[in-house]
């Protein structure tokens, strides 16, 4: 009998499993012993983590996005638009639903689905909404008003934990400075004043924390810690924190709440936190839908407690594949995932008065990053990676 893998999402979690497996077990495939099939409402892969660039012109939409096809394996089994979304998933009777009412059974089942942005949890936000975290279309908006803003007060807001990529928004702080310098007049720029609000007390682990400080504080950048926004009036322009503390911006630029996405909740294989809960090192679900040794999570739609990162979900993408080999070739055997995640880290952006400086620290459960320095080695490597993610990374190179 055919066994099947379903993979709930064509992302970089779920292309990457899908790739390996096809390049494992490609006589099975060939033979008509095993069948990977991958669901997803678009047909276009696109790199979301290039979004924070697009509004200083550093990437194209023509490097951020290629058709899923041309880099999921041929051997794939390919199910997009209405067929391809889900709708409803049922681990008990291993079956998920789709939009167009069809019904795709599992042996195996991967759920790297992502995250969703969830706007309508701060009240007010969608009455001046404005991100580079969405979608290029957004960014390239934000861009236009970023090129006419002239003076005032810009705050920069992350509105709650957890989010993809929660670095995306330090490294646009910094970008958005030298980019503000580089491209304003002097008099402009002692009329700016770039405000950045975060919700807890560390930017990210010690070591992150100690650099994004410092380079905030060198780049005259004001932080307000422990701001987890509430509310947005649009009409005072002010934003609201949970405290009730009122803060004046001229322009605000959100990185909106995130969540699983609602199939995922309406199915019920969400815990209290909104998020899906596994084995922190094996991948298999383990929640309130029981425990299921043949469902794997991998990326952002993972527990909350795991750091959501393009980092994170290639290492979670490995670990899934190598246990669904071993699952498949029934060997018993598991490979741990170890809380690999790291998050670039961008010190300043090439202008003609700034030297492009970046490094990509990484850490594991129980090893916090060590000490780093951002370089303009660093950056180059950081830029480069944008290019080799299509050949390499999506296809699980490396």
């Amino acid at each position: 009998m055919t066994e099947n893998v379903l993979i709930l999402g064509a992302g970089y979690a779920g292309t990457v499993v899908a790739n390996k497996l096809a390049r494992e077990f490609r006589r099975e495939i060939a033979r008509g012993d095993l069948n990977v099939t991958i669901l997803d409402k678009d047909d276009m892969n696109i790199n979301q983590g290039g979004f924070t660039f697009l509004p200083f012109g550093l990437y194209t939409p023509e490097d951020l996005e290629r058709p899923r096809k041309e880099v999921l394996s041929p051997r794939i089994n390919c199910v997009f638009g209405e067929k391809g979304e889900i709708t409803g998933v049922d681990l008990e009777n291993r079956k998920v639903q789709v939009k167009s009412g069809d019904t795709f059974n599992y042996d195996y089942l991967v759920i790297a689905t992502g995250s969703t942005t969830d706007i309508s949890n701060i009240p007010g936000l969608s009455e001046d909404y404005n991100t580079f975290y969405t979608s290029m279309d957004d960014a390239f908006k934000l861009k236009e008003k970023i090129d006419n803003f002239e003076q005032g007060r810009i705050a920069i807001s992350v509105a709650q934990m957890p989010v993809s990529c929660p670095g995306a928004t330090v490294k646009f702080a910094v970008m958005l400075n030298d980019y503000i310098k580089f491209m304003k007049t002097e008099e402009m720029c002692k009329n700016i004043q770039i405000s950045f609000f975060w919700p807890m007390e560390p930017i990210g682990p010690p070591e992150f924390n100690k650099v994004a400080t410092k380079v905030f504080e060198d780049d005259n950048i004001e932080v307000n810690r422990n701001f987890k926004l509430a509310e947005v009036d649009s009409k005072n322009r002010e934003i609201v924190s949970q405290n009730g503390d009122r803060e004046k911006y001229d322009l605000l630029i959100t990185t909106p709440p995130h969540k699983s996405p609602q199939p995922i909740i309406d199915s019920g294989l969400t815990d209290e936190t909104g998020w899906i809960p596994v084995d922190k090192f094996t991948l298999q679900y383990r929640g309130p839908a029981g425990n299921h040794n043949e469902v794997y999570v991998a990326g952002d739609a993972g527990p909350a407690s795991v750091i959501k990162s393009g980092i994170g979900a290639h290492y979670q993408s490995l670990v899934v594949s190598h246990n669904l080999v071993n699952d498949i070739h029934g060997h018993g055997t598991k490979v741990s995932y170890m809380g690999e995640v790291g998050c670039p880290y961008i010190g300043a952006m090439p202008t003609p008065f700034t030297k492009g400086q970046a490094y990509i620290p990484s850490w594991s459960y129980g090893a916090p990053p060590e000490s780093f320095e951002p370089t303009k080695l660093g950056w180059y490597i950081y830029r480069m990676y944008y290019y080799i993610h299509w050949d390499a990374g999506l296809k699980a190179l490396f």
